[in-house]
């Protein structure tokens, strides 16, 4: 089930949706928290404290993101639950795994094999270095 929700996206009609759905409620988040629980009041009027400032408002905008993301995902869920033909599947990671490989290997063609040694290298001259010292 992990895989199969890691590895599909909501289909794009749908996925708008799911977006609008997504950023309704954390309006309404952002309306409970500023308006309803007078945040905003607090801080035009001066009677924040600064531990509001310092940790409430941050702690306010990053849980609007968190309630993003969780209602997206729970939205997903639903989707591959109850409309599977709503589900697109995506690429695994293994083409990108492949991808830089073929990196790795182009750069130990362009520097050499012992690029990737070099800080074992000047450890072993710096080792080196001390022995003949003493």
């Amino acid at each position: 089930m992990l895989c199969l929700f890691r590895n599909t996206k909501i289909h794009p009609r749908l996925n708008k949706y799911a977006i609008l759905v997504s950023l309704i409620a954390v309006l309404g988040w952002l309306y409970f928290t500023f308006i309803e629980k007078s945040l905003l009041q607090k801080l035009f009027e001066g009677q924040a404290l600064i531990v509001d400032l310092v940790f409430g408002l941050p702690l306010v905008l990053a849980l609007a993101i968190v309630v993003y993301a969780t209602v997206y995902w729970v939205l997903k869920l639903l989707v591959i639950v109850l409309l599977p033909q709503a589900i697109v599947h995506i690429e695994s990671d293994d083409v990108h795994a492949d991808v830089l490989e073929e990196d790795i290997e182009s750069l130990e063609n362009e520097h050499g094999k012992e690029y990737w040694n070099q800080e074992d290298i000047s450890n072993t001259q710096n080792t080196k270095k001390q022995e003949t010292k003493d």
